[in-house]
């Protein structure tokens, strides 16, 4: 019996898989030639780098409420600077002569605390009178307290007595007390103030200048005044 040679296959038989074609390098088509079984080489997250990411992420939030707290407490507190009058100052004994200078200046200060909400503490106090910023004299004001809006007086006393001054420091206290018949002092408070508040405490040095002190003293006098009324200084 011949076979037809155009007769088709009985039906509920497939056509058989049609060979694979290998491309240029030799693999079969939609194969990766890359792909990499061994599950060996899979990443791996190491845990001292993520306790180490998860400190540093925790150290940020917290530093920063750390800020907001202090913004926010400064904010409502809202800390100042004491302020500092000179009262009255009065001069004795004075007199320049030979490059030597003699002096004494009793002073009455008064310290202020603008503070509404914090108590304030003065270590030992550092006076200093100048003239021309050359320092003349100095002395130590006792410590104390201040409560919220308080005033406190204190008296001061410097002297000079006979010390070597320049020509040109002589000659410009002659020429300043002919000329206007007194003569300008500075002089400068520094001090290491606690500012209170509850259970927060807060120290920092805190400075004070009083410029141009006049104080009335002719040249044919040893005495004399400050000139006008109190005086405020300025703090840093």
């Amino acid at each position: 019996m011949q076979q037809d040679p155009n007769s088709r296959p009985a039906s509920g038989y497939p056509y058989p898989n049609p060979p694979q074609q290998s491309n240029t390098n030799g693999y079969p088509p939609n194969a990766n030639p890359y792909h990499n079984h061994n599950t060996s080489y899979a990443p791996h997250h190491n845990p001292r780098a993520i306790l180490i990411r998860r400190l540093f992420i925790a150290s940020m939030v917290f530093l920063l409420v750390l800020g907001i707290i202090f913004f926010l407490f400064f904010i409502l507190v809202r800390p100042q600077l004491p302020y500092a009058y000179i009262n009255s100052l009065s001069l004795s004994n004075f007199n320049v002569s030979k490059n030597h200078l003699t002096g004494n200046w009793d002073l009455q200060l008064r310290f202020q605390n603008p503070n509404t909400k914090m108590s304030l503490y003065y270590n030992t106090v550092f006076c200093t009178l100048y003239y021309n910023r050359v320092s003349l004299s100095e002395t130590r004001l006792q410590p104390f307290d201040q409560g919220t809006k308080d005033e406190t007086p204190i008296n001061a006393a410097l002297s000079v007595s006979g010390t070597y001054v320049e020509t040109r420091l002589a000659d410009s206290i002659g020429k300043e007390r002919a000329a206007k018949g007194s003569v300008e002092f500075d002089l400068r408070m520094v001090s290491s103030v606690t500012f209170r508040y509850g259970v927060y405490r807060r120290r920092r040095y805190v400075t004070v200048y009083c410029y141009d002190v006049a104080v009335g003293v002719p040249a044919n006098s040893s005495s004399g005044k400050v000139v006008g009324s109190a005086k405020r200084c300025k703090s840093f």
